[in-house]
C-alpha cells in the first residue's frame, strides 16, 4: 500500500512537471537575466545600449532573415511551448486547432553578440463560451474565430526557453 502511495505521488510530480513547457539549459539563469535586461532596455525605441533588436522573421510580411534550420528550431520550441495551453487557456471557453504557427521572431543582441530570440506564435482558435459547442468540429461554425497568441524567449543555442511573463497565452478575436 505504501509503495502504491509513493508511486502515485511520483506520477503526480512527473505529470505536473511536464505541464511546464519551459526548458532551462546550460547557462539558463544567465540567459533569463539577459532577457530581463533586454526587455528593460528595449521598452523605448531605440533600445538603451548595449542592447538592440532586429526583426528577423515575420510570417504575415513574408520576411525571413534567418536560416530555414533556425526557423524550424524556433518553430519546434513554439510547438513545445503551446503544449501548456491544455492546462491553461484551453481549460476555459476556448478550442484550438492544434496547429502552431511561428508568427514573428525578434533577434536581440548585447553589443554585437546574439543573445537570443523573442518569438511570437499562435494557433487558430474559437471562443466557445457564447455558442452551442458540443465538442465536435462541426459545432464550431457558430463560435467566434480568432487566435491564441503567446510569446517566449529562446536562447541563441535554443537550449533554454521560457514564456514571456508579459505575454502569456491570450485569445484575440482578430482573424488573419
Amino acid at each position: 500500500m505504501f509503495s502504491k502511495l509513493i508511486m502515485s505521488a511520483l506520477l503526480g510530480l512527473c505529470a505536473s512537471a511536464t505541464a511546464l513547457a519551459d526548458q532551462m539549459g546550460p547557462n539558463g539563469d544567465k540567459f533569463y537575466e539577459e532577457a530581463a535586461h533586454f526587455e528593460h532596455a528595449c521598452r523605448t525605441e531605440p533600445c538603451e545600449g548595449p542592447y538592440s533588436r532586429v526583426l528577423v522573421y515575420d510570417q504575415k510580411a513574408k520576411l525571413t532573415k534567418i536560416s530555414a534550420e533556425t526557423r524550424e528550431t524556433l518553430k519546434k520550441v513554439a510547438v513545445d511551448q503551446a503544449q501548456i495551453w491544455g492546462d491553461t487557456i484551453l481549460e476555459g471557453d476556448y478550442y484550438a486547432s492544434g496547429r502552431t504557427r511561428l508568427d514573428q521572431v525578434m533577434a536581440f543582441y548585447k553589443g554585437q553578440e546574439l543573445i537570443g530570440y523573442k518569438i511570437q506564435y499562435s494557433e487558430k482558435a474559437w471562443y466557445t463560451g457564447d455558442c452551442e459547442f458540443d465538442g465536435s468540429r462541426a459545432s464550431l461554425k457558430g463560435c467566434q474565430e480568432g487566435r491564441i497568441v503567446e510569446g517566449s524567449y529562446v536562447s541563441s543555442d535554443a537550449q533554454t526557453y521560457f514564456s514571456d511573463e508579459e505575454r502569456y497565452a491570450e485569445f484575440s478575436f482578430v482573424q488573419d
